[in-house]
């Protein structure tokens, strides 16, 4: 063979596998450059699903109940409460907005208006780590009240705002049915959860220290001293002067009421019936990660435009182009066909035990 043949052969083959090459650097320069954008964390505002929430933390003393079990040790309500808000809004999508609210007393005061998730993550963790049964402003637990309480702010928060109250439900002092407040809200109008914490067997109310330990448990005798407070139940002079009320207490002495007010457990029935009155939802929570997928229901989300994070949407591209130049460059080696014949193999030897309309015709 002549040198002009042999440069032929040679610009041939050159030729033939210049298609392949140049679709091997294609992959691997747009894979690298688009791999190398993802680092910028870039990001653009599109159409995306969001959450609107109010996070409403009940911080009276009966949160302190340690009820919960975490890594064989007591937890208390509100730090299982705590966890599980600080889950929820590091799965809320960027774009969502979240206020944080207290309830005690009768009132749930708004203490963090809404902000964006993601850009102000750091800061709502922080809120929420640091609440403390010590902002309460009183000892009272009208749990009813303060359910209303928030939802009246709700609305003024924003349009697409959901509510969720975190709370065992627990009242002090014990409610006379005759003085419940009435909802004059629309049931069903805001939508959101009443979320039920703590266990359904009722548990001593511990006293804490400036550490947080233990110092001692409400007695019965202590909650019956402040049993009086808004709720005696109004009975003529005669029957007083029959001995039928005792003037000063709440609902008389030894009242059924207050029996067994130094005990708090879950109050179900409490917030299930709060929850037919309002529209809100009830779940109890019985472990940290449950609240995440609660807050991010299909029914709770909202549309609207948001900055969204595009990495995920450069990352794939990334790889499909990587494996295309993998699979370029190894076409022709030996490991490739090995692999190749030992793929025709396994599919022939599974091929007769298959159903005939999964066959492969031939």
């Amino acid at each position: 063979m002549s040198v002009s043949e042999h440069w032929r052969a040679l610009r041939q083959s050159l030729n033939a596998s210049q298609p392949r090459q140049r679709w091997r650097a294609r992959g691997l320069w747009w894979g690298a450059l688009l791999l190398g954008l993802t680092l910028l964390h870039p990001q653009a505002s599109l159409p995306n699903r969001v959450y609107d929430w109010f996070f409403v933390v009940d911080i009276t003393q009966s949160m302190n109940v340690q009820d919960y079990q975490q890594g064989g040790k007591s937890v208390s309500r509100l730090q299982v409460a705590k966890q599980a808000l600080r889950q929820t809004i590091a799965r809320l999508p960027c774009g969502s907005r979240v206020a944080l609210g207290l309830f005690t007393e009768r009132n749930s005061l708004n203490i963090v208006r809404p902000v964006e998730v993601c850009s102000h993550y750091a800061a709502l963790d922080q809120t929420i780590a640091r609440l403390d049964w010590r902002m309460a402003w009183a000892a009272d637990s009208f749990i009813a009240h303060g359910v209303y309480s928030a939802l009246e702010q709700t609305p003024g928060l924003g349009k697409e705002m959901r509510l969720m109250v975190l709370t065992d439900g627990h009242q002090a002092p014990p409610a006379n049915p005759k003085y419940m407040p009435a909802f004059a809200g629309k049931a069903g109008e805001v939508k959101g959860y009443l979320i039920g914490m703590g266990q359904p067997t009722p548990s001593p109310i511990p006293k804490l220290d400036e550490k947080d330990a233990v110092a001692g448990y409400w007695e019965q005798e202590e909650v019956q001293r402040f049993g009086n407070f808004g709720m005696a139940e109004t009975l003529s002079v005669l029957a007083m002067e029959q001995g039928q009320h005792d003037r000063n207490a709440g609902h008389g002495a030894g009242s059924d009421l207050l029996s067994n007010a130094h005990l708090s457990g879950l109050d179900a029935a409490n917030l299930q019936r709060l929850s037919s009155q309002t529209g809100l939802d009830y779940a109890a929570l019985t472990q940290p990660s449950e609240l995440p997928a609660l807050a991010t229901g299909m029914g709770l989300s909202a549309y609207r435009w948001a900055d969204t994070d595009m990495r995920p949407w450069l990352a794939v591209p990334a790889i499909v182009l990587f494996c295309i130049y993998l699979i370029l460059t190894f076409a022709d080696s030996g490991l490739w066909m090995t692999a190749s014949r030992l793929v025709r193999q396994v599919c022939g030897s599974v091929k007769p035990f298959l159903p005939s309309r999964f066959r492969l015709k031939e």
